[in-house]
């Protein structure tokens, strides 16, 4: 394992003064869930959001310092806004390359619009399986999330695979921490996969999001305990 962590960390480094900044764009899968697909009160309106997942897609906007992640815009039907609401779709996502530092504005419905800033460091357990997505070949990697919501708190997998190549530590979601970027990445029942890649030898400014009331993750966690969910 050191030795497959070295030759990544060779390639990395190898490709880094060519890549300045880059864009991401990721399509939106919901897959099967046996507790929401089973449920009778849920089932039909999980089935409409796989349909309206669909339709949506995301971009990963990054450059040598920071990345963003948000959805993409487009005209909202009832069942896209069923996919936002079952993933968190209209979440913005924003990290700083090799920092545990984290922001992320909420924009719901349900609470409104918040702004968080917190700090997640997460413990990747990198595997040696391969596939390759787009031409580039990507190495597969596990952790798991926690969830706190109205009904408790969860664990869930998650699935990422992540490309030396491109050689920056960001992917969708807010997750990141890998020697390359990741392509695909599953958490419970979703999967963001890339469609198009687009790298380049230019840094592009990247602007912090700043729509929303400051909080931090144990003040959100609270107000969303009070919040109906799925």
């Amino acid at each position: 394992m050191k030795k497959f962590l070295l030759l990544l960390l060779f390639t990395t480094t190898h490709f880094h003064a060519q890549i300045k900044s880059g864009e991401i764009t990721y399509g939106l899968t919901l897959g099967y869930d046996e507790k929401l697909s089973n449920d009778d009160r849920f089932s039909s309106i999980f089935e409409k959001a796989q349909n309206g997942a669909k339709k949506i897609a995301f971009t990963l906007f990054f450059n040598n310092e920071v990345s963003l992640f948000k959805v993409n815009d487009i005209i909202t039907d009832k069942e896209i806004s069923l996919a936002k609401a079952f993933t968190g779709g209209n979440n913005i996502y924003y990290t700083e390359i090799n920092s545990d530092k984290k922001m992320k504005e909420i924009n719901s419905s349900g609470y409104g619009k918040f702004i968080i800033n917190y700090t997640k460091k997460i413990d990747w357990v990198i595997l040696n399986e391969t596939k390759y997505i787009n031409t580039y070949l990507c190495y597969k990697a596990t952790t798991e999330t926690t969830v706190v919501n109205s009904k408790g708190t969860f664990k869930f997998p998650v699935t990422a695979w992540f490309c030396p190549s491109i050689p920056f530590n960001y992917g969708p979601y807010g997750y990141d921490g890998l020697p390359g970027l990741i392509l695909e990445l599953t958490e419970r029942y979703t999967t963001y996969g890339a469609l198009k890649i687009n790298l380049s030898k230019e840094r592009d400014v990247i602007e912090k999001p700043n729509k929303g009331k400051t909080v931090t993750q144990e003040e959100f966690n609270e107000i969303i305990k009070t919040q109906p969910t799925f």
